[in-house]
């Protein structure tokens, strides 16, 4: 990932948002713009606080996919939320964790997801909404992740997921399907 200062000015991020223009009204300097990269290329955007460690939104390209959700990939950081200096790709959790004490000020790490009975780790660009494997591989990172109650999709069985409908059914200018998703955390501070 890439801590930018504006979305526009980092390469190929502003592709993710619909006319390369990121959502209004969601000001604070303490908010970092996340360019989230993973393989060396940019896949969405993210607009992270990282006091509560949660991100406010997540904005990418829907890609049709066969809906299949894998969990064969490791959770990841930012390392650059941590230190400016550090690599501006995503990358696997340590194994020590111990080493999760460099970051763990900057953004949520996996013992905030242990133990817990009541939440999950809920994705605001879910890997369905992606085809290639590498970008399903990039939502794995706890940067796109709220908590999530659990039983959420137990009693809505029309999940987030199954309710989008299929882009590829509508056409854009010049016959192009091309469709931009915005997921928004809202939440009481």
């Amino acid at each position: 990932a890439r801590v930018v200062g504006d979305f526009n000015h980092a390469e190929r991020c502003k592709d993710s948002l619909f006319m390369g223009t990121p959502p209004r009204g969601y000001l604070s300097y303490s908010f970092k713009k996340i360019c989230q990269r993973y393989e060396d290329k940019p896949r969405y955007v993210t607009l992270y606080d990282p006091h509560i460690h949660i991100p406010i939104y997540s904005a990418y390209t829907f890609k049709k996919s066969d809906g299949e959700k894998k969990v064969d990939f490791p959770w990841m950081f930012e390392p650059q939320l941590a230190s400016e200096k550090s690599s501006s790709n995503m990358e696997p959790f340590p194994q020590s964790t111990s080493m999760h004490m460099n970051f763990e000020d900057t953004q949520a790490v996996l013992e905030d997801y242990t133990d817990v009975v009541q939440y999950e780790r809920g994705q605001l660009n879910p890997d369905e909404h992606q085809a290639d494997p590498l970008d399903k591989a990039s939502t794995y990172s706890l940067t796109n992740v709220v908590p999530q109650i659990r039983e959420f999709n137990m009693h809505h069985p029309q999940t987030p997921q199954q309710l989008t409908h299929d882009p590829s059914q509508q056409h854009g200018p010049r016959g192009r399907s091309r469709v931009h998703v915005v997921r928004l955390l809202l939440h009481r501070v």
